[in-house]
């Protein structure tokens, strides 16, 4: 079972924040305890590779396998519908379990993510990227990833934090990553089809996925948040505008299900 943090005692919904890639639950601990304090129990795993469990072997390393394992970890510890909100890879992730489970995931938030596949070009950098990271372990991302993390106006201490959060990633769950997002497919029809509450937060200053590529739902219960002094990574750079547009997402499932238990009456 993915190793994972809670936070709040609500009454629900529940709200689950992903990690991205090459990163770890602990990115979120500024903005889980806010969303826990307007009364939502928050939960916070590890993807596979990136806690206490093992890699998923390159061969399977797949988003749909990622996504497997997260819906294990949902059937244990979270009771019925469930906000889903994946920063980066981690919304890949999210997209792929909604896809699967749809009774499942009522709220569908992308942090600092996109829909659609990479392009060729990305995909020959994923497969460079792991031939490096196999004769160099994980530093042979650094220093540059860490830099493209954040905006060029974030303190030093961030990059340092970058720094550490990345040098500290499993090599094997570096590569399992690199080679799920190379072989994920676009799920852009996942997302416009999605029938409960769509949130986008992302940063003006994305220097990984730039604001060009951020999803623009339209629509009823479509929320988009793009905050201007963030780069990639807006639950560090942006903490209260970030958590606060989780909180207003999540609210959307809260005040559906009294209307419903409301009908039911």
């Amino acid at each position: 079972m993915l190793a994972f943090d809670t936070v709040g005692r609500g009454e629900g919904p529940f709200v689950v924040l992903l990690h991205g890639w090459p990163l770890d639950r602990s990115i979120w601990r500024e903005v889980a305890p806010r969303v826990a304090e307007a009364g939502f129990r928050v939960l916070v795993p590890d993807l596979p590779g990136f806690g206490s469990r093992p890699p998923l072997p390159p061969a399977s390393s797949t988003v749909e396998a990622f996504a497997d394992e997260v819906a294990a970890f949902l059937e244990a510890h979270a009771r019925g519908p469930t906000a889903v909100a994946g920063h980066s890879f981690g919304g890949y992730v999210a997209l792929a379990l909604a896809e699967r489970d749809p009774d499942r995931v009522a709220g569908l938030g992308l942090i600092a993510s996109r829909t659609f596949a990479d392009s060729d070009a990305a995909r020959r950098g994923r497969h460079e990227a792991i031939e490096k990271v196999r004769a160099q372990g994980t530093a042979a991302l650094l220093p540059g990833l860490a830099e493209k993390l954040l905006a060029p106006t974030a303190p030093s201490g961030l990059r340092e934090r970058a720094a550490a959060t990345v040098a500290r990633a499993h090599p094997g769950a570096v590569v399992a990553g690199l080679a799920a997002m190379a072989r994920r497919p676009d799920r852009t029809r996942v997302l416009e089809g999605f029938e409960g509450p769509v949130l986008v937060v992302h940063g003006a200053q994305d220097a990984l996925i730039p604001i060009s590529e951020a999803p623009a739902p339209s629509g009823p219960h479509r929320t988009v948040r793009v905050l201007p002094g963030a780069g990639h990574m807006p639950m560090w750079e942006s903490i209260g505008p970030t958590a606060d547009a989780i909180v207003a997402w999540a609210s959307g499932l809260r005040s559906a299900r009294r209307t419903s238990k409301g009908a039911a009456r």
